[in-house]
């Protein structure tokens, strides 16, 4: 008789891990990178200011302490982070042939190819990729909890940060003396990426589609390559279902020139040979990112189009 590491039921999949845990196993490593990717913005330094975002910063208690930042999200960010790369020395360590994914993500990392909030995609899809092979091992409940834990701690720091504003919220929380609805009315947001947006008062959680027209009034001025593009996109649209095909598409039409690309600019000097004197020259760096509003109109013609199409 087996017995789940993680809950202790009793399994009958012939794994260490029940099916109700491999099951949240697999939706944690489907939104922890989300949640990672969104907080990740908002690092002292990467928000356009050197300074924690409200609620973020660790208050001084009157001790001295050594560890952490001094600031909540950053330090959650690295914790993550780090407890991802011991779990996956630990796989490795039991599926030596594994070994060369880590080896070619820490190189990655290394060269700076690849940011950190990709890095955790990426091992995050890895994990989800072995999970069977996980559900094998004496450590495969510890790895669940710890997860979980982990991906909790990123869920309560998401609301500190901006998401996209999803308008008021419409849950019925009571009734006034004449028997009308009392709604609850405070203001939502929703976090790119996700399919839901979940009311921080009440606790109501509603489809992010039906937020669209309110969410497009902040998001279309939004830039992102074409993966988070995809990814927002199919979270917001019922008419998208697959986020590699829309992925593809948008690479498509940034390739036909059908969107603008947008780059970060570098102040730079060269040498000018015909005046003989350094002169300013910008210059383009890091991958071109693309306005999501742009990439939406050119999804919602192609929906029209088909549906002309069908119709005649």
């Amino acid at each position: 008789m087996i017995h789940c590491l993680h809950c202790h039921a009793e399994t009958t999949n012939g794994l260490a891990l029940c099916e109700l845990c491999r099951r949240k196993a697999e939706t944690i490593l489907e939104v922890l990178p989300v949640y990672f990717r969104n907080l990740a913005r908002w690092r002292p330094g990467r928000s356009g200011t050197s300074r924690p975002v409200p609620g973020s910063r660790v208050l001084w208690d009157g001790q001295v302490k050594s560890a952490g930042t001094g600031d909540r999200i950053s330090d959650t960010l690295d914790e993550t982070s780090n407890a991802l790369i011991t779990w996956a020395r630990a796989l490795v360590d039991d599926r030596p042939h594994l070994t060369r994914l880590l080896d070619r993500l820490t190189a990655s990392r290394q060269a700076e190819t690849v940011t950190e909030a990709q890095a955790v995609a990426w091992l995050c899809l890895g994990f989800e990729r072995y999970l069977t092979s996980i559900s094998t091992l004496d450590w495969c409940g510890e790895f669940v909890r710890d997860l979980s834990q982990h991906e909790e701690r990123l869920q309560t720091l998401t609301p500190l940060v901006p998401g996209w504003y999803a308008g008021a919220c419409r849950q019925v929380v009571g009734f006034d003396e004449d028997g009308a609805a009392v709604r609850c009315g405070a203001g939502t947001s929703v976090i790119p990426g996700l399919t839901w947006v979940t009311c921080g008062s009440c606790g109501a959680t509603t489809y992010a589609r039906d937020h669209l027209d309110v969410v497009l009034a902040e998001a279309r001025g939004w830039l992102a390559r074409p993966k988070p593009l995809a990814e927002a996109i199919v979270a917001l649209v019922d008419t998208e279902a697959s986020v590699p095909r829309l992925y593809d598409r948008i690479r498509q039409w940034a390739n036909r020139g059908d969107l603008q690309p947008h780059h970060q600019i570098r102040r730079g000097y060269t040498w000018d040979f015909e005046q003989e004197r350094m002169v300013v020259a910008d210059e383009q760096v890091g991958h071109a990112r693309y306005r999501m509003g742009d990439a939406l109109d050119l999804v919602l013609r192609d929906t029209r189009s088909k549906k002309l199409t069908a119709v005649s």
